[in-house]
């Protein structure tokens, strides 16, 4: 019955539904396009075994990039019996659809890139707990308390320089403000991208308002700029129109810079943000069965190793990420998801109205 209330009720949603399509999330920046299907099958980790009897369909909402999410769908759908219905969107815009589907609801797994988005809907009472098979290989730290969701990769913001504008990449955030970078810094709009808000928010959280935003005041007397989410600013350095990017996410610069784009990619001496992105089953599923075995399988090596080949660091610490360091050798600012979470609304009204 979901299928047809959603027909009659959410035309304009459905016609953007594809089985195993994705879009470009603009809390994800690039997308790592269609190779990412073959690439599944090429992952050395041992196969997935499904459970028998899976059957039906799934509603698959995520804001995750093209490749990652159409190669982790291929994968379950080749072991299953189960249909699974992608909406590929912003974080922003499927938390919007979640919202305008209270009445009628559609989804059965949700796959976001905020933390503090997944916590609302957790709030809310959306989400039903779980606990996926071979969590306990994850990173403790990326899990809800009560199991409601549950981050299974993750994404480092990073100084990310056009070798071919700037001379001397900056390897802290403190660079920026050196008068050899005038004018030549963009960050995404904390508005639009939740990982540069997620940034704000470990900055305030663990150094302070006054030293986080005495650092901002400097980086904008020097002329930094905001624009867009984090593919539109990653776009300005990669064109040469801008130099720097300060809070690029790591996996979109990587994929760029692997196809022969002049990028050099920092992490920040005194710290990042590495960004769980999470999973969760919403509670009005009709196929929790099959819901269940498709974050069971977001957590084998198998998907853990998709995700590693997309140039995410994955959940499992086990598990080689293709570019970026592994997750306990990044130096980070703030781990503590709750505190940076209860930051997040502040933070991005402050810097509005100072900056903005």
């Amino acid at each position: 019955m979901k299928k047809i209330a959603a027909a009659i009720v959410g035309l304009t949603a459905a016609l953007t539904m594809t089985a195993c399509g994705s879009v470009e999330s603009a809390d994800n920046a690039e997308s790592t396009g269609s190779e990412g299907a073959s690439e599944s099958q090429a992952v050395s980790a041992e196969k997935w075994e499904a459970p028998e009897g899976l059957s039906g369909e799934l509603d698959y909402y995520s804001a995750n990039p093209q490749g990652l999410t159409d190669a982790l769908v291929e994968a379950f759908e080749e072991r299953t019996d189960v249909k699974v219905n992608v909406f590929a969107d912003t974080t922003g815009k499927i938390t919007a659809k979640l919202k305008a589907e209270e009445a009628n609801p559609q989804a059965d797994v949700v796959y976001l890139a905020s933390w503090k988005a997944a916590a609302k809907q957790a709030e809310a009472g959306a989400l039903e707990a779980y606990k996926p098979a071979n969590i306990e290989n994850s990173n403790p730290k990326w899990n809800a308390q009560d199991d409601t969701f549950h981050g299974r990769d993750g994404s480092a913001l990073t100084l990310v320089a056009n070798t071919d504008v700037i001379d001397e990449a900056p390897t802290d955030w403190e660079d920026l403000a050196d008068p050899k970078y005038k004018d030549m810094v963009i960050m995404p709009d904390p508005r639009e991208s939740g990982t540069a808000a997620d940034l704000l928010a470990a900055m305030v959280a663990e150094w302070g308002e006054d030293k986080t935003w005495e650092l901002f005041d400097k980086l904008f007397d020097n002329g930094m700029i905001v624009e867009g989410a984090n593919g539109p600013a990653l776009d300005k350095v990669t064109s040469g129109s801008k130099g720097i990017v300060l809070g690029g996410v790591d996996y979109s610069a990587y994929s760029k810079k692997d196809k022969g784009e002049a990028l050099e990619i920092s992490l920040p001496l005194s710290g990042t943000t590495v960004s769980p992105r999470p999973v969760m089953i919403m509670k009005t599923s009709d196929n929790k069965e099959a819901a269940q075995a498709f974050v069971d399988f977001m957590f084998s090596e198998e998907a853990q190793q998709i995700s590693a080949s997309k140039y995410m660091i994955p959940a499992n610490p086990e598990v080689e990420p293709k570019e970026s360091p592994k997750l306990d050798e990044i130096t980070q600012i703030s781990d503590d998801w709750e505190a940076i979470s209860a930051e997040s609304k502040n933070v991005r009204e402050q810097f509005a109205e100072r900056y903005l």
